[in-house]
């Protein structure tokens, strides 16, 4: 079942915060996949933070220190609790932006997985974001949605489900111009690559770039983390 989750806008968020030391690049704000976890991009952070960016982790519904669930791999646990958890984390952007004290027009959202889905639409609510990296995740949102069906043999989408999702749609969402970074794995089993492509024909842009990585299925393999701070230097250095 497709629903959203209003968010408590007096809760105060947790996250990991790693200060870097140059103030003129962009905030980076990475969320985690579904059956993910903060400390699975520990490394990652500090390598960033090495470089000079400033990081942010967030704690994500249903995970780390806000509860986690038994079986995050079990097939009806996901489909009663991923979009539910995408919608949250989306709406709680602007609580997280409040706690960080700083202004979107700072931050640069990366996400992987389902981690790509919510920094895709958080991009595309809020034009003022610097930038957006998606690594192996979905900026269409109905698109991706009809493939879990399929696989997973359920009916289509009832009116009702469809109206919440292209609420949070990032194709249904003007595309803001600012420096986009998609990467996927061309042998990705767990999210289909054509949401990637559909979301890279309706932006439309040179700043927009699209790496496809060959014989990478569902992972965030080294050359992607390469490919990640190559365009952070090429575009925000």
């Amino acid at each position: 079942m497709v629903q959203s989750i209003d968010p408590n806008s007096h809760q105060k968020l947790p996250y990991h915060f790693y200060q870097g030391t140059n103030t003129k690049t962009p905030i980076l704000v990475i969320y985690h996949g579904w059956a993910g976890s903060t400390t699975g991009y520990y490394d990652l952070a500090e390598e960033l933070q090495e470089l000079g960016y400033t990081v942010v982790l967030p704690d994500m519904v249903h995970h780390d220190s806000r509860g986690t669930i038994e079986n995050y791999f079990d097939i009806s646990t996901r489909q009663r609790m991923f979009w539910g958890t995408v919608f949250q984390t989306i709406d709680e952007f602007d609580i997280l932006i409040a706690d960080l004290k700083v202004n979107k027009k700072d931050v640069l959202v990366i996400g992987s997985s389902m981690g790509g889905f919510i920094a895709s639409s958080i991009f595309a609510k809020n034009t003022e974001v610097q930038g957006l990296v998606n690594v192996n995740g979905s900026g269409t949102f109905v698109i991706t949605d009809d493939f879990f069906r399929k696989t997973d043999g359920r009916g289509e989408l009832s009116g009702k489900e469809r109206a919440v999702l292209e609420t949070y749609d990032p194709i249904l969402y003007a595309y803001s111009g600012k420096p986009v970074l998609l990467m996927h794995g061309d042998s990705d089993q767990t999210i289909d690559i054509s949401g990637q492509y559909a979301y890279y024909a309706y932006c439309s842009s040179p700043d927009v770039t699209f790496d496809i990585y060959n014989e990478v299925n569902h992972q965030f393999s080294e050359d992607m983390v390469d490919g990640l701070k190559f365009w952070l230097s090429e575009n925000f250095s």
